[in-house]
């Protein structure tokens, strides 16, 4: 059976993934400031980032924002540094 999310299945608690989605749009506020359609649009790959960081597997891994913001923030310094 299929809840309202399509790539994910039952019986995983909805209360969960709806936690999920409200803690992904909490980290993209923190990383962009105010997080827009124009913003994701245009950094995908940081995006896809912070997805990768926060679920692995179809398994959620880390909520912890400081932890799931570390890696691309270790990139953006990287970036600035040349």
């Amino acid at each position: 059976m299929v809840d309202g999310l399509s790539c994910l299945y039952l019986p995983q608690n909805e209360l969960s993934i709806y936690e999920l989605v409200h803690n992904f749009v909490e980290v993209l506020d923190k990383y962009f400031g105010h997080v827009t359609s124009t913003q994701i649009m245009f950094n995908l790959d940081k995006v896809h980032i912070i997805l990768d960081e926060m679920i692995q597997n179809g398994h959620i891994v880390e909520t912890n924002r400081n932890r799931i913001l570390a890696p691309l923030l270790a990139l953006d310094k990287m970036a600035e540094a040349h």
